[in-house]
């Protein structure tokens, strides 16, 4: 088991005391002289959770904490809070622009987040916006965002894929207040983004199934919040909470972050009357509940986050090697280990066991595609296939090339030439 240091068991003491699952005096015992006070802000903003850090600290009394140090956290709070002023700014304009041209949008996690759970936009990390859209306005939304200036630097095939499998494409946009926010950063710890970046989504990434229908489900489940005096659609706590708790499952080890994990925990203590039966069954109904478990272990494991008994049950049930989700997985070799380690990642979160004929096809397709067997018109020759059946052609293609080079059928065609 990794032991952890000095400076993240202070930051992960503060995170738990700004959700009150911890006393003041249990932070103030690891406040000691030898603490390396810039390795903690290092680490606290690398994890996403500066502010968080800042709101504890500020909150304790006495002199455990050097005045260099609060002044430090606070100069780079407000910096954050500014940026993400800039940004919701920015993405209450997107929305507009998406609503005069008829397209619905829903805004989650980011500026929506930051209001909705920690109950004010400068309380939370966050470098980019997610809006969510219709699976068919989804290239019409794209060309309005390219409208504003926004531009995507996937290629025309790594779009496809990206909208197929993983529901989004990402683009960003060097705007002039982006430009100067990055100078005011430049000399601080406190990472900042050049430019404006926001993921157009169609569903909960990455597509794990083989039906996208249940992504409708988001669209049923929607409240409204106002966000810097105007009222907007956004997801309902229940679905919040479940996709939150994909966001951490998804990630790989090394992309993962305590925000993750802190942002489970604010959607939970934010809404006391959340509908627990309501979220059970959406996560069943999008096919997500092993994740879901696996999102509440790790919050209630990690940050003493009280649950309901019978979700405590069901996590209870879950094998070992489901919550050891996040450990690393071992990689056959260099070439293909990404590929594969996305494999069994995405193999694991799997709730229904048809579903992994639909992984194994769209990682299939994609080692395909790096060992140059694309599918041509010979293929749909071979066989005809619906648009939605297409990355068979990746199982097929192989296939016809064995039959159509074999010896065997070479002399079957000489002995049957008439």
């Amino acid at each position: 088991m990794t032991t952890l240091s000095p400076e993240f068991k202070v930051l992960l003491a503060c995170v738990r005391f700004y959700l009150r699952t911890t006393t003041k005096s249990e932070v103030t015992c690891l406040l000691t002289s030898d603490l390396n006070w810039t390795t903690l802000l290092e680490s606290a903003i690398n994890n996403g959770v500066m502010p968080v850090l800042y709101q504890s600290l500020k909150a304790i009394e006495g002199d455990y904490v050097p005045r260099s140090v609060m002044v430090q956290l606070q100069t780079l709070n407000r910096m954050n809070g500014l940026n993400n002023l800039s940004q919701t700014k920015e993405l209450l304009k997107i929305l507009s622009q998406l609503e005069k041209a008829g397209i619905e949008a829903i805004a989650f996690k980011g500026a929506v987040l930051a209001a909705s759970a920690y109950g004010n936009v400068a309380l939370r990390q966050f470098n980019d916006l997610d809006i969510l859209v219709q699976r068919q306005d989804f290239w019409q939304a794209k060309a309005i965002l390219i409208s504003q200036g926004y531009q995507s630097s996937y290629s025309e095939k790594n779009e496809l894929d990206l909208f197929e499998c993983h529901l989004q494409v990402a683009m960003s946009y060097e705007t002039p207040e982006a430009t100067m926010f990055n100078a005011r950063f430049e000399s601080s710890l406190l990472y900042s983004n050049p430019t404006r970046n926001i993921d157009l989504h169609w569903g909960i990434p990455p597509r794990r199934i083989w039906n996208y229908k249940p992504f409708d489900l988001l669209w049923e489940n929607l409240s409204s919040i106002t966000l810097m005096g105007q009222q907007i659609h956004t997801l309902s706590p229940e679905v919040t909470l479940i996709a939150q708790c994909f966001n951490f499952a998804k990630e790989f080890v090394g992309t993962r972050s305590l925000k993750q994990v802190c942002d489970v925990a604010q959607v939970i203590q934010a809404n006391p009357n959340l509908n627990w039966e309501l979220a059970w069954k959406l996560s069943s109904e999008l096919r997500n509940q092993q994740v879901f478990l696996i999102g509440l272990y790790v919050t209630h494991d990690l940050l003493h986050i009280p649950l309901p008994q019978f979700i405590l049950d069901r996590i209870d049930r879950l094998p070992p090697v489901k919550r050891l989700i996040f450990k690393s997985d071992h990689t056959p070799s260099a070439l293909l280990q990404g590929l594969w380690f996305e494999y069994i990642h995405q193999r694991r979160m799997i709730d229904l066991s048809w579903d992994a004929i639909f992984v194994v096809a769209v990682n299939l397709q994609k080692l395909m595609s790096k060992i140059l067997l694309s599918p041509n018109e010979r293929d749909r020759e071979f066989l005809p296939l619906p648009s939605g059946l297409f990355f068979l052609y990746y199982i097929i293609r192989p296939i016809r090339l064995l039959i159509e080079y074999s010896p065997c059928r070479k002399s079957f065609l000489m002995v049957n030439k008439p």
